[in-house]
């Protein structure tokens, strides 16, 4: 039986400490509790304001609130199974959400509720890397196209790129509509031209902690019924944090573990590699290892001769890390695995369900040939399943101490 969807709109004043507990907690709380759950805000100047709202919402719901509520303290009005209710105050939003909600969800199974929500879950992974142009959405096409030799069908992947600086086509995304996979190429956070001096400047109508919903719900919204969600990255890692939304912020919103893609050589690799590691790691996102891009067949660069010494450290310094492939150059450099740039000089009529020209469906092809004999998916897939399991449990264990520390 399906369970209700809640919705939850949280009504506070601007630097409220209470508004900013609760809202600390209820960003770990949705974590846990999954999909079916709606969390939203909205923020007045004035205790008066808040007064407005809460007089607004008892008139159009006929619900009532504690009479011993503050002047001024927020209060959460909730839609669940077709009612609603208002509940005043940062304790007892904490309280009814644990109670109402989370025990209700886990107590038919509570000794492996976070093993059962792992299991029910498709496997999610991001793709990071040092730069932009550095193979991110080749990787991800090689990925998709790798799994649906190995037996996963159409329907049981899925792929989205949450943020985006770019919005031409991609080889990747055509390929999944070519091959039927769901794709959202453009997700809710687009860093067009100026955006970040607006947000700067207060003059955006979205926060951070919006932005970041948007991508939760996006890929929660893109994965539901799927077996693995490829999560594709933008730019290097840090890409977005100056409005509080890097890739970083966007992995963590639903504990993603990361693969992060490499360029060619052994010192300058590993060195970019421990860079951006650090940096998805400083904000608490694991990092599960790398897939090295773009290797020449012979020079100093040689593929051989890179993945030995490349290989050799992680197992010396990094052996919680894992090296999962080395991929050789294409014969165009890769370069055109990006974009689709010249989709406009094709003369012939487009035909209904082909979104690959001949060249891009050949170019395609080398790219899961590449990946499929280079990368050790198994390996990878594990870890992720293993990272999600263990992420369960301890998500779990986090959302029950933040509820004791919230109702002191």
């Amino acid at each position: 039986m399906a369970e209700s969807h809640v919705h939850c709109v949280i009504f506070g004043r601007a630097h409220d400490t209470a508004l900013i507990e609760a809202l600390r907690f209820v960003r770990g709380f949705s974590a846990l509790y999954g999909a079916g759950l709606s969390l939203h805000t909205q923020v007045v100047a004035t205790a008066g304001e808040l007064d407005q709202l809460l007089s607004h919402a008892l008139k159009s719901t006929g619900a009532r609130v504690d009479a011993s509520r503050e002047r001024g303290a927020l209060f959460a009005r909730i839609s669940l199974a077709k009612n609603e209710l208002l509940i005043s105050g940062k304790s007892a939003l904490v309280q009814w959400l644990q109670q109402e909600l989370l025990e209700r969800r886990f107590s038919s199974n509570r000794c492996c509720a976070s093993d059962h929500r792992a299991a029910a879950l498709p496997l999610r992974l991001f793709v990071s890397g040092d730069r932009a142009q550095v193979g991110k959405s080749t990787v991800c096409l090689g990925l998709l196209g790798t799994l649906l030799r190995r037996g996963y069908g159409a329907s049981d992947v899925a792929y989205i790129k949450p943020a985006t600086q770019c919005e031409k086509p991609q080889l990747v995304t055509n390929f999944c509509r070519q091959q039927g996979i769901a794709c959202c190429e453009v997700g809710p956070i687009v860093f067009y031209k100026g955006f970040t001096r607006k947000f700067v400047a207060g003059a955006t109508d979205v926060s951070s902690m919006e932005l970041l919903a948007k991508a939760k719900e996006a890929i929660v919204e893109v994965g539901r019924g799927k077996k693995v969600v490829v999560v594709d990255g933008v730019g290097y890692p840090a890409v977005g944090s100056i409005c509080g939304v890097s890739n970083a912020h966007v992995a963590q919103t639903l504990a993603l573990p990361v693969v992060l893609v490499g360029k060619k050589g052994v010192g300058d690799a590993v060195d970019s590699f421990n860079l951006n590691a650090a940096f998805f790691e400083r904000q608490g996102v694991k990092v599960l290892g790398s897939i090295f891009n773009r290797l020449p067949g012979d020079g100093f660069y040689a593929l051989t001769d890179c993945r030995k010494y490349v290989t050799a450290y992680f197992e010396q310094f990094q052996p919680d890390k894992h090296v999962y492939g080395f991929l050789p150059e294409l014969t165009d450099g890769g370069h055109s695995a990006l974009v689709a740039e010249h989709a406009d000089e094709d003369e012939e009529e487009a035909v209904a369900g082909v979104f690959l020209s001949v060249a891009e469906n050949e170019l395609a092809e080398r790219v899961v040939d590449a990946f499929a004999r280079s990368v050790d998916v198994t390996r990878l897939l594990a870890d992720v399943q293993a990272h999600q399991a263990a992420e369960g449990k301890k998500e779990s264990a986090d959302v029950r101490a933040a509820t004791s520390e919230a109702l002191k």
